[in-house]
């Protein structure tokens, strides 16, 4: 005879599951971020790199600085996208760790917890909406450091370009 199950032990293992699917999910924005980051470094060098191979287009090298930007805003957007599923994970973590976790058990439903909400789509708070603002999150040093540093890195060969030493083909 099979055994029976009720809704709790579900619950609990749709909650389960949901902890698997957050981490993987965060885990896929970080390795989309990665590439962002790989493929910003290469076009940027590259652009910069033509730039200053191509004696017509080293006074456009200034313009390379807008290639890390963009990338730095398509970056920033999976990134707050990200924060969803790391503020489902916070959630989660409060849940496991108070006392609706024991409530629960002695009721066998879950207490004042829905499961499967993987991207914090019920959540309307100030605290979840300022955690995944995208100004904040735009401005996380592991991000704008990079692409800052890049920009920066364009203007800097810009001005260095100016002076005829640098100039190829130069004498």
């Amino acid at each position: 005879m099979a055994e029976h199950r009720d809704a709790f032990d579900y619950q609990l293992e749709m909650l389960k599951a949901e902890v698997e699917v957050l981490n993987a999910t965060i885990r896929q924005f970080d390795e989309i971020s990665k590439n962002l980051k790989e493929w910003a470094i290469t076009i940027w060098a590259a652009s910069v790199g033509g730039a200053l191979a191509t004696p017509m287009l080293t006074k456009y090298v200034w313009a390379t600085a807008f290639i890390p930007i963009l990338f730095w805003m398509v970056d920033t957007y999976q990134h707050v996208g990200q924060r969803r599923f790391i503020w489902r994970s916070l959630l989660i973590m409060d849940f496991l760790n108070d006392d609706r976790l024991i409530k629960s058990f002695e009721r066998r439903r879950l207490v004042e917890f829905s499961v499967m909400d993987t991207g914090a789509r019920r959540e309307r708070g100030k605290a979840m909406q300022d955690f995944v603002s995208w100004p904040r999150v735009f401005l996380f040093r592991t991000q704008s450091i990079l692409y800052i540093g890049l920009a920066m890195a364009s203007l800097i060969v810009t001005i260095a370009t100016r002076s005829s030493a640098w100039i190829p083909g130069s004498s």
